[in-house]
This record gives C-alpha cells, structure tokens and sequence, in this order.
C-alpha cells in the first residue's frame, strides 16, 4: 500500500508542505489550488467530508477540512491559511462538495470569513438571536 503522500502524487505542485501523523496527512493549499485539490479527493479519491475546522492562529485564519479514505482509514487534510485578519476570504468547497455548506456557513459566522462561491452564505447558528455576538470565536488581533 503508498504512503500516504503516494496518494496525492497527482496533486504535484498543487498542494504544499505536508506533515503526517497517525494515519493524518496534513498540507497546506493554496486559495487557487483548493477547489482542483478537493474534487481530487472527493471525487478520483472517494474520500468523504468528515467535518472542517477553523483556528485563529498568528499567523492568520487556518480553515482545516477532513477528508476520510475510508477504504483505507486514513484522513487527508488540506489546511488553507488567510493571513488577512481585516477581511479574511477563502473559497467555498460546497460547489463540490454540498455537505460542507452548513460547516462553512458556521465558520463565516463564528470568524468572520468569507466563502466566496457559497451558495447561501447568511447566518445559521444565531440567524434569529437578537444579541448574538459579533465573530465570538475571533481574539481580534490584526496584523
């Protein structure tokens, strides 16, 4: 069986540093890569959207999506970095993928980015919460 980097050998160029830890393969994507990198995974690999995750960390807003092999039970990560804390935007993969909508809407709302391409971009967790808190998960640091 290939290593887990043997798998995205046709992704060359397209994806960037890696780092792989039990049974995980994490690689950082660049904006205009990530749309190829996930139909790659999701439609050549059959891999399924397990969930997305978003971090505010120094070095920017880090968006993680979890894509599961399950032939093979391994999870391949492609991680995106938006450095601009002021207006943080990335592309949206529900285009591709329709089960991240609802992550990525939680993401926008909770950090404040932008999915560009989203097919319903409004609220969904505190749509109809009259004092909800703006970006609730955000330390407000900017560069």
């Amino acid at each position: 069986m290939p290593d887990q980097e043997g798998f995205l050998r046709p992704l060359a160029g397209k994806i960037g540093r890696t780092t792989e830890k039990k049974g995980r393969l994490y690689f950082e994507v660049a904006d205009e890569n990530l749309l190829e990198v996930v139909r790659y995974l999701f439609r050549t690999m059959g891999c399924r959207l397990s969930t997305a995750t978003a971090m505010e960390m120094y070095r920017g807003l880090e968006v993680l999506y979890h894509f599961s092999h399950d032939a093979t039970g391994r999870y391949f990560c492609p991680r995106l970095v938006i450095a601009d804390l002021k207006d943080p935007k990335a592309p949206s993969i529900a285009p591709v993928v329709i089960g991240a909508e609802w992550i990525e809407r939680e993401m926008s709302e909770l950090l404040g980015i932008t999915f560009v391409g989203h097919p319903q971009p409004e609220r969904l967790l505190t749509r109809d919460h009259p004092k909800a808190p703006h970006l609730p998960l955000r330390r407000r640091r900017t560069k």
